[in-house]
């Protein structure tokens, strides 16, 4: 344990030296611009920021990506409840009560509660990964290729999960990004793969430009679409001893909303929307009265916020630890980890333990820090959603096309930026899933080389002859299983619908 106590300490001491701290502040800067305009959101951010992270020290680039991704959710709370525009997926849970909340004129103590809430939810579930930290290290410290190769595959067939029952699609999607990781030069045989005889694919395709154009260009296109302001203006003042109040009040509802969050987190594919739903199903299923939900009830503010801002340090745990993005945002960073060299799994529990608690402060920080703008500066933060969206979205645009010229500083890096930048629009305008594609592309890194070794080392009875290669492989399994028996149930229920009508 003192190794431990020593390497969180260490982590704290990284976070508050002048240049991380200053990146970081630049990143929650950035991170309430995409959480306060609607349309955009944490995966954007990621997207657009990834290259000005690239080349910087890791404990630098990690504090600034990720300064960006802990705070959106909090400040996707003021569109949704003073606007009634969820930002995102994940905010329309707390839209349910917030928006009734801001028209009876309680709108601070809406977005007060909101901001305590997600302080709590993140505090709380770093608290569950260090009393969890001594039973996962044996745990992970134990594993080789076989299993690390296996993790990768689960990662890959959990990600369909994330296109919800449309199993089939997932994984074409993800099939796909497994493909696009293994252009350029093997590593394991130095063979060419899809190279098309340019030097530029010889290094294999770049996240940057793959993730800028996937995630960011759709989104920005959409903007570009709307001539009107984003949305009208509404108060936004008062009421921050209030939401205080009502935290502490209701504060075990939102430490068991936050463990709630924390666990979707874990679980890879689930990510914020499942988590702040959860949250919000468990207040109303808890509360003796239940008849103010959906009206207007505190409650359901305070525990969709904490639940969905819980999953984001919970969904550090299977990127360090397993290499398994526990979302779309950490898929991106998983790929940071790749580039600047670093390894997840035990390295990340051992030797890089420092660097993995400096993620976690970074997390808490980043969300005390915008509580305390967000009540600060609220009644003029809220100015920016009523700005024209055909504003704002050229703009972005252009720090795209910059942005992704920064992968390899090559006319191969616009090119590929808008393949996918098309290629983006036409999944999202055809209901495709796109999320598969990146954590395919990014677990292709980590599953041909631990597939490489395995063979040599083990040859193919590593299957059957590894206990926890088994338990992987029935997991993934039976998690088909359950997903082709959903679908099916579905199409089932959508069939005998359409008979009745």
């Amino acid at each position: 344990m003192e190794d431990i106590f020593g390497a969180l300490f260490l982590g704290l001491t990284t976070i508050l030296t002048i240049k991380v701290l200053t990146w970081t502040f630049v990143g929650i800067l950035a991170g309430m611009f995409f959480g306060l305009i609607p349309g955009l959101s944490g995966l954007t951010g990621m997207g657009l920021l990834l290259p000005f992270a690239i080349g910087q020290p890791p404990e630098v680039a990690f504090s600034f990506l990720l300064g960006m991704y802990a705070v959106t959710t909090q400040t996707d709370a003021i569109p949704a409840v003073l606007l009634g525009i969820p930002g995102t997926s994940a905010a329309q849970a707390t839209y349910l009560d917030g928006y009734p909340m801001a028209k009876r004129g309680e709108a601070g103590r809406a977005l007060s509660a909101s901001y305590f809430a997600s302080i709590v939810g993140t505090i709380v579930f770093s608290a569950i990964f260090l009393v969890l930290l001594p039973i996962i290290r044996p745990i992970i410290n134990s594993f080789g290729s076989p299993e690390f190769f296996m993790l990768a595959m689960m990662g890959l067939v959990m990600s369909a999960s994330l296109v919800g029952p449309n199993i089939p699609r997932g994984l074409m999607v993800a099939a796909a990004g497994l493909l696009i990781s293994c252009i350029g030069v093997a590593g394991s045989t130095g063979d060419h793969r899809y190279t098309l005889g340019t030097y530029y694919l010889e290094d294999g395709m770049p996240i940057v430009p793959v993730a800028l154009g996937l995630f960011a260009v759709p989104e920005v296109m959409e903007l570009m679409i709307r001539r009107s302001s984003i949305a009208h203006s509404f108060s936004a003042e008062g009421g921050a001893m209030a939401g205080l109040r009502d935290t502490i009040r209701h504060g075990w509802l939102v430490v068991r909303c936050s463990i709630i969050g924390g666990v979707c987190g874990v679980v890879p594919g689930l990510g914020g929307s499942a988590a702040e739903w959860l949250g919000y199903s468990h207040a109303v299923q808890s509360a003796r009265d239940k008849s103010q939900f959906g009206k207007g009830d505190i409650r359901g503010v305070l525990s969709a916020e904490a639940a969905t801002t819980a999953q984001k340090p919970g969904a550090i745990i299977p990127t360090v630890a397993l290499g398994i993005p526990g979302n779309a945002s950490m898929a991106v960073m998983l790929g940071v980890f790749l580039i600047v060299g670093l390894r997840p799994g035990s390295a990340m529990l051992n030797e890089q333990l420092p660097l993995t608690f400096q993620m976690l402060w970074t997390v808490i920080l980043a969300n005390i820090v915008v509580a305390i703008l967000c009540l600060v500066l609220q009644r003029y933060i809220v100015k920016i959603c009523q700005v024209r969206a055909s504003i704002i979205a050229p703009l972005i645009i252009a720090f795209m096309a910059i942005g992704a010229t920064f992968a390899s500083n090559s006319f191969g890096d616009l090119v590929a930026f808008g393949v996918f930048g098309a290629l983006g629009i036409f999944m999202k305008a055809y209901d495709w899933p796109r999320v598969p594609l990146l954590i395919g592309m990014v677990l292709g890194e980590l599953a041909e080389p631990n597939f490489f070794i395995a063979v040599q080392v083990y040859g193919i009875s590593w299957l059957w002859q590894r206990p926890i290669v088994l338990s992987t492989l029935v997991v993934m399994l039976a998690f088909l299983l359950v997903m082709l028996l959903r679908r099916a149930r579905e199409r089932a229920q959508t069939l005998e619908g359409d008979a009745d009508a």
